[in-house]
Formats: C-alpha cells, structure tokens, sequence
C-alpha cells in the first residue's frame, strides 16, 4: 500500500550530533515477520535512488539502495558484519554493528521501525547512528 513514511535519521560523527527528517511516500507490504518499505530517495545528492528497506523477524533489517549509488547494509541485532558501501570515490568495506531493532508492523493500519547502529572503517568508529521510521495509512496517490 502507497502511503506516508517519515524517516527521523540521527547520527553522532565524533562528538557531532545531526538530525535529519524526511516525509515521502512509500510502498510498504508483508507480514509482521517479513516486510518491505520502498521509497524514492529525495536529497540532492541521492535524487534518482531507491531504498528498500527488508525487515524480518524484527531480528534482521537490510537497507538495499539502488541508482546512482548501489550500496546494501545487512543489519541483524547484537551482530557486526561487513557491507560494502558505494561513495562518489569509489567502493569501501565497513563494519556494520546493530545494537537494537524495534519493529512494530500492522498491515494498513501501523509501522514503526527503529533501529541503531555503528558504522567502522578499518575498526575505528566512523559513526553512531539511530533511524526511526513511521508510517501514516492515508490512501495516497
């Protein structure tokens, strides 16, 4: 079902609290073990891209981006793995360590998912990183 999602996006850069937000619409279907959220991604920088994010067993999230950056982020909760990462100057490997994932899915009716993160680069802490996605189910077009 097309709806509203907003995407409330934290990170902590040594020391340097960001926040962001953003409200698009997006596809969202499946079951409460295993759902999808798609979405065009609307920065400047990201114009062109879309992001599905795959949620299974409220253990597991993968962020998969397609278009002018390809880049797929495996997370699963209280475990490091390694992703590649697509950047304007070239391809690099990070670590990618999940500390939580909340995901709360009714078809049609509610999704919240919330989950944190850290990112490392030759294990030395790139960043913090929290991303917390709501979705309102109004019928849009």
């Amino acid at each position: 079902m097309n709806c509203l999602i907003t995407i409330h996006d934290y990170h902590d850069v040594q020391g340097q609290h960001e926040k962001s937000e953003l409200t698009t619409t997006a596809e969202i279907h499946g079951t409460p073990d295993d759902y999808f959220i798609v979405y065009e991604e609307q920065s400047d920088e990201l114009m062109g891209c879309t992001t599905t994010v795959h949620v299974e067993n409220s253990t597991r999230v993968t962020v998969s981006r397609e278009g002018a950056y390809n880049t797929e982020l495996k997370m699963e909760k209280n475990k490091r793995n390694l992703c590649c990462y697509n950047t304007p100057v070239g391809q690099i490997m990070m670590g990618v360590h999940t500390s939580s994932i909340r995901s709360e899915y009714t078809e049609n009716k509610k999704t919240v998912l919330d989950f944190s993160y850290s990112l490392d680069f030759n294990n030395e802490l790139l960043s913090k990183n929290r991303i917390k996605i709501t979705a309102k189910y109004e019928e849009v077009n």
